[in-house]
């Protein structure tokens, strides 16, 4: 059994371990303390069986750099890499929280607002991530921890590949990634774009809203056969309450054609992002009064702009007419006094 916790060790006399978070194929995620810094960290070792293959050593080295390099809110941050007694570890900052699935999993699922403020915020991660260059590869409810501040986290870049080590001719006899969320080009061994993360969030998304995956089936083999060839209901079928264009949006993430979906997470993001600001009008009337009452202002200002400058034309021209006029009074008054003198 790899558990590190019965003697609670401190690894490279620096993180004392103190219980166990999560196992999965790869490594152990365990709480630990720093002890340097005195704070809370997660702390991912991998499996001592795989401690020994260079193939599983460069995933997790590989894993330790392109988190290392990804510094946003949305994101799980890297603090630390090393190996210590022939055991390689990651340590990550702690989330106080539950992954996303298990909030998927509850009895009634997620609230909207809630499923959609995730949503969004998983999107910002991933445009980020996009716009530095990487590609996750891997994303599913498992790999997102929600914190008890409902801040969303990706975690587990362990397949995650760099967007300038990406050739299109790749081509690959296994496969990587979940089979529940993994996207049609990951089923048929082709190499990853963007638009394959967006595939994978489209399938979170279609889970959230409709309370079930797109895709079931007996075995993964098959699973990749659906994700390849099949279309999954309309969410909205499922979920009559669901807006259309939320429902368009979904239906646009999990395109079989990587080119008919979002490029990037930042084109999603700005997509939901019109879908919230139209919902909190609904839902919310003093957001939309102060929109329209911001641009009643802006019209009000426009028109009466012109009329201000229509204005400040005749009363110069009314000027210059008077002034015109009195000039030759004047001439009148002066040439007569003079005459006069003489």
């Amino acid at each position: 059994m790899d558990d590190l916790t019965s003697s609670f060790p401190i690894i490279n006399s620096r993180y004392q371990i103190f219980g166990t978070i999560a196992t999965g194929g790869m490594a152990v995620i365990y709480k630990a303390q720093d002890l340097m810094l005195e704070r809370s960290v997660a702390l991912k070792v991998l499996k001592k069986e795989l401690s020994q293959d260079l193939s599983f050593q460069n995933k997790f080295r590989q894993e330790a750099r392109a988190s290392a390099k990804l510094i946003h809110p949305n994101i799980i941050t890297t603090f630390d890499f090393g190996l210590d007694k022939d055991r390689f570890y990651i340590v990550m900052e702690y989330i106080d929280g539950v992954e996303l699935k298990e909030l998927i999993l509850n009895p009634g699922g997620i609230e909207f607002s809630r499923a959609l403020n995730f949503l969004l915020q998983a999107s910002s991660g991933l445009a980020y991530a996009h716009q530095e260059g990487f590609i996750h590869c891997d994303i599913k409810p498992q790999n997102m921890l929600v914190s008890n501040e409902n801040i969303l986290k990706i975690t587990d870049f362990g397949i995650s590949r760099a967007l300038d080590t990406i050739s299109r001719e790749e081509h690959y006899d296994v496969v990587w990634g979940s089979p529940y969320y993994f996207s049609p080009e990951q089923a048929s061994g082709k190499p990853p774009s963007p638009s394959t993360d967006i595939y994978s969030l489209g399938v979170i998304a279609y889970e959230m809203f409709t309370g079930q995956l797109p895709f079931i089936a007996k075995d993964s083999s098959e699973l990749a056969n659906l994700h390849r060839t099949e279309n999954p209901r309309p969410p909205i079928e499922l979920n009559p309450s669901l807006p259309k264009s939320l429902n368009q949006i979904i239906v646009k993430c999990m395109s079989k054609e990587p080119t008919l979906r979002y490029q990037s997470g930042s084109r999603l993001y700005e997509e939901l992002s019109k879908i919230e600001l139209q919902i909190n009008i609904v839902s919310k009337p003093e957001i939309g009064e102060k929109i329209n009452a911001r641009n009643k202002l802006d019209k009000i200002t426009i028109q009466e702009k012109p009329k201000l400058e229509v204005s400040t034309i005749l009363l110069a021209l009314l000027a210059f007419i008077i002034v015109s006029g009195l000039i030759p009074f004047w001439l009148y008054i002066v040439l007569s006094s003079n005459s006069i003198n003489r």
